[in-house]
């Protein structure tokens, strides 16, 4: 029976588990844009968008890390946030209903080897 759940617990693993993601998807980002840059899709997209709007136009690629730092950092604190409010919650429903109830069944047949 699952009754409560640690506060500190869920926003220390929540935070971990975002930072994670964060780290890797800004890693993926910067890699996607170096790909691009030296394909020649970046620029390719500058020429498109220049021809659309009939101006020069050019992406500022510290300004796009700077705000995808920042925004990914934002969103790892609110997701963080928000797992806390739902132990909260969970932690408040649980008071009046009782928790949930999870059955655990052993397996008592023989495993055999994988090949």
């Amino acid at each position: 029976m699952i009754r409560r759940l640690d506060l500190w617990s869920v926003l220390r693993f929540s935070l971990i588990f975002y930072l994670c993601m964060f780290l890797i998807l800004l890693v993926a980002g910067i890699v996607l844009w170096l790909v691009a840059t030296v394909t020649g899709v970046r620029g390719n997209i500058e020429n498109f968008v220049s021809d659309l709007i009939a101006s020069k136009f050019h992406f500022l690629g510290l300004q796009l890390l700077r705000g995808a730092a920042i925004g990914g950092l934002l969103l790892v604190l609110i997701g963080s946030a928000f797992n806390v409010l739902m132990a909260v919650l969970y932690n408040l429903i649980s008071d009046v209903v009782g928790g949930i109830e999870i059955s655990v069944l052993e397996d008592d047949r023989p495993h055999s080897p994988v090949i």
